[in-house]
């Protein structure tokens, strides 16, 4: 599978899950990308983001793509990167604090030396 083909499946168990507020970013044009494929949701609590968050992890090493996870859902983050494809989950609280549906929409990475941002286009 390809990491739109990855995405496309795990748009669909987000929505199976009941994952709120998820939205897509295609970040394939992008020089300064993690990955070519950025999806950020809400779970409903701490206890539903982990057992979404499980739930994809599972799903990703049964199609043996490596999933690679960060984080856990005590934090109210938990992010799962797998063939060029990031999933991000948050509490509501926090997915609102960190913003990083804006950060992404504006085409801007964290620059890690001067703590400004530098264009990821």
């Amino acid at each position: 599978m390809n990491s739109k083909e990855v995405a496309s499946v795990l748009l669909k168990i987000l929505d199976e899950k009941k994952a709120e507020e998820i939205v897509e970013f295609d970040l394939s044009d992008c020089e300064a990308k993690p990955s070519d494929v950025c999806i950020v949701a809400s779970g409903t609590s701490s206890r539903h983001a982990q057992s979404v968050a499980d739930y994809l992890y599972r799903f990703l090493k049964t199609e043996k793509l490596h999933p690679h996870i960060e984080g856990s859902a005590k934090s109210g983050w938990v992010m799962l990167e797998a063939a060029g494809v990031e999933v991000h989950l948050f509490k509501p609280e926090l997915r609102e604090y960190y913003n990083l549906e804006e950060l992404l929409k504006s085409g801007q990475t964290p620059n890690s030396r001067d703590g400004e941002l530098a264009s990821a286009k």
